[in-house]
């Protein structure tokens, strides 16, 4: 009888596959091989059960529930830090916390406010060496980080926004 109990108090499926999706999230971008991957995730599990579970498979039900709250807090806050840099970096009156790759949602926004004014890359190009020389952007090739995605973008969009006034009064 006391064999079940055992059994049942380990770790389910449903929160292995959770902690294991979690994990990837979390470590993916370091990019370790295997064995190194293994070793962070385990390191990880026996700091946050208290030094309970050496790996993954021995924790019990509460204390991987108690693992999968600490990922998830980790990961809410590089989330948090990610989507601060990424609406502010650039943007005058605020530093460049840290260069991000633009990602497509931007780069989707710089494009759809263009064609909204009118701009085929050549005239988006000129635009960009015009008015962003200084800041070392010479073409939409230049564009390689958020902060460079998003001067250039706070400039169209207020051309847009100039534009509607005009077209109002």
């Amino acid at each position: 009888m006391k064999e079940h109990n055992a059994a049942a108090e380990r770790i389910s499926t449903t929160q292995l596959r959770r902690l294991h999706q979690l994990w990837r999230e979390w470590a993916g971008r370091l990019r370790l091989d295997a064995a190194r991957d293994r070793a962070l995730r385990h390191y990880y599990v026996e700091l946050f059960s208290g030094q309970r579970a050496s790996e993954t498979t021995a924790l019990t039900r509460t204390d991987a529930e108690r693992v999968l709250q600490w990922l998830q807090r980790l990961i809410e806050a590089r989330r948090e830090r990610t989507n601060w840099a990424a609406g502010t970096a650039g943007r005058r009156g605020y530093p460049e916390w840290r260069r991000l790759a633009p990602t497509p949602a931007a780069w989707r926004a710089l494009w759809g406010t263009a064609r909204a004014l009118g701009m085929n890359r050549q005239r988006l190009d000129a635009f960009i060496a015009r008015r962003y020389a200084a800041s070392g952007l010479r073409s939409a090739g230049d564009l390689r980080t958020m902060a460079d995605v998003n001067r250039v973008l706070w400039g169209l969009k207020a051309m847009l926004r100039r534009r509607a006034r005009r077209a109002a009064a």
